[in-house]
This record gives structure tokens, sequence and C-alpha cells, in this order.
């Protein structure tokens, strides 16, 4: 059945940004997600804020828990707060993006969102589906965390060192590179985007990626030249079977006499970031790239020194990282097929306690 948003979801402002605090424990989201964590609420949970203003205006994410919104988005309620991970999912097949006004600034104003038209099934399959889709982006979620404190853990692993060596000791710069004619047909392409998209690389038709690439033959780590006081630097533990390609704004980093993960967390050390920081200080924020040669010349933690055992939990520790970034992704591409299916009621999920 065909329905509008206003029949069944309530919209409400956000309020001015609020004082951030380093150790609040309250998300606070603007127009495209989490921007900081705050002190306390202004709106509880459960949720959906919707980007109000701007590229992102329709942006969409489900909190469970009490969280700050901006002025730069909504606050989403279902009418029946049972529902309200339903209609999030509901809300991801409305195009809001394409529903938006105004030529300079693009804007969601409450009555467009209450007019939008959405296909729904019936309410008492709404809590079914919900329950589908959200245990997914639940053990995505899960998955998150554990690549978060194995990461965390492996640096921390490598931070008592107090011997030092150039990175060049520890790694060689690889710059193979080839011509978009001479890729393979698919390619896994490893960017700027898909790092920051959960660190998986997009497989894609070689037709897409339209220069040329460094080539990848083998595990590396691919440390991002751009804008070094956010560091994107990539632990591949193992190249994907597609031919694997890196952008050029990546430095390629070849380990000698250690493996990636043990060079990932040499390399990741706050240390090492402020190091390069300084190196490009004075030069506007969208031009700060790193040279490889000062790269190279950065003294880091030999992690060579690693105990037997310390180095054997490393390499164990980038290896869990590696799985579980590969399993949420394929999560994520079967929860994206079966979302539109299950919203329009062409693929049914048996309510709880239906009977036979």
């Amino acid at each position: 059945m065909r329905v509008k948003l206003g029949e069944h979801l309530d919209f409400s402002n956000g309020s001015a940004s609020p004082a951030r605090v380093s150790d609040g424990a309250i998300p606070v989201y603007g127009a495209n997600g989490p921007i900081g964590f705050a002190a306390r609420p202004n709106a509880r949970g459960p949720l959906i804020v919707v980007g109000r203003v701007g590229s992102y205006c329709g942006s969409l994410r489900y909190c469970d828990s009490d969280v700050w919104v901006t002025d730069n988005a909504y606050v989403c309620r279902a009418k029946n707060p049972a529902e309200t991970r339903y209609w999030y999912y509901a809300l991801q097949t409305c195009g809001l993006n394409e529903h938006r006004a105004g030529s300079g600034q693009p804007l969601l104003n409450r009555a467009i969102l209450r007019d939008v038209p959405v296909v729904s099934v019936a309410a008492r399959e709404r809590q079914a589906i919900a329950g589908l889709l959200g245990a997914v982006d639940d053990k995505i979620a899960a998955n998150r965390r554990v690549v978060d404190a194995a990461e965390k853990l492996m640096v921390a692993t490598v931070e008592p060192i107090t011997d030092y060596v150039p990175l060049s000791a520890l790694a060689s710069r690889s710059t193979a590179a080839l011509e978009p004619g001479e890729f393979a047909a698919v390619v896994a392409h490893f960017s700027l985007p898909a790092f920051d998209d959960d660190a998986q690389p997009q497989v894609a038709a070689a037709g897409s990626v339209k220069s040329a690439k460094f080539v990848l033959s083998g595990p590396c780590v691919l440390f991002a030249k751009l804008n070094p006081r956010i560091p994107r630097i990539w632990n591949v533990v193992q190249v994907p079977d597609e031919m694997a390609l890196a952008s050029t704004e990546f430095v390629v980093l070849r380990p000698d006499g250690l493996d990636t993960s043990a060079l990932w967390s040499a390399v990741r050390q706050r240390d090492v970031s402020d190091t390069l920081r300084r190196h490009v200080a004075g030069t506007s924020g969208s031009h700060q790239r790193i040279q490889p040669g000062d790269l190279l010349d950065v003294r880091v933690r030999d992690a060579r020194r690693l105990p037997t055992a310390a180095a054997e939990m490393i390499t164990n520790l980038g290896e869990l990282c590696l799985a579980r970034r590969t399993e949420s992704a394929r999560l994520a591409t079967w929860r994206d097929a079966m979302l539109p299916l299950l919203i329009s009621g062409e693929l049914a999920v048996r309510p709880p306690h239906s009977g036979r």
C-alpha cells in the first residue's frame, strides 16, 4: 500500500550545536551523521536523524539511544514508537534528497517530508522486517567495535618500544603503476572514499576507474598523502582475487623484515602523525600533502623488536580485522539487495508467533 510519511512519522527541529566535550557520552548528530560528543541529550531514542540542509539533506541515521541533534537535521519519530526502526528502513526507499527545495542551499522542510509518498507493508509485518534488517545492521556494528578494539590493541602493543628507526628501515616504497587501458575487466580499487567507507576496496568494472593507479602485487600498507591531520593508513593484509589498484594519493609501503600488521601498528602511532603534520604546517588544509621522501625519513618504533608472542598476536589481530570487515561488506550487500524487496512487500517475513 502507498502512504505519505506524515501519516506515520513526526518531524521536529534539532537545536543549535552544543558545547563539545571529549569525554562526553552523548553523540552529536549533524546533517551527515555523528560530529562529536556532548554532556547531555536533546532527543530521546529511539529516533531517526534526517539531514535537513546542504548536500547531505535526506541522509538518515538510526539512533536507538539518546543523542543531541543539531539544527542541521530533523528528529524523526514513528507515531507508533515500536515501528521506528522499520520506518528508518522504509525512508531509505524514498530518495529524500530528490525532494529537496532550493537551488543555492538545498534543504528539506517538514511540509515536504510529510507529503513524501512511500510504499509500505501492513502494520503487522513491520516489526518482523525491522527485526531482520536490524539484526544485520547490529552484526555490522558489532564487527566495527571488534575492529576498533583490535586496532587499538595493535597500536598499544607497539607503543612501549623505545628503539626508533627511519621508516625506510622497515618498508620500501612501491611505485609500480598501470594505465586504464592495462586494467583487468574487473578491479578492486583501494581509494580514499573506500577507506573512509569501512576500509573495503570497491570491486568495479575497469571502465569506472579513469586514471593511472598503483598496482598492488602483495600485502602492503597504504599511507594517504592527503591531509595528515586525518590519518588514513590502510593495512592490506592480503590482496583480493581481482586486480588490486590503489589511488596515487597513497604511498604504497611494502614491509621488510615484518608483516603488514606490525608495520601498520608502527606507522599508526600518534607521534608519527604529529611529526608529519609539522612537515605540512603552514599549508592550507585542502593542499596538505605528505611527500613520500618525508614519510620514509620519519622515525618510527622498530616493530621488529616485538617479542615473538606479541608479533604473532598483532598478525592475528590484523587477520581478524580483515575477516570482520569482509563479513560486514557481504552482510551490507545482502541487506541492500533485500531492503527494497521487503519494504515493498515483494518478499515477506513471517511475523513472530504467526503460526504455520
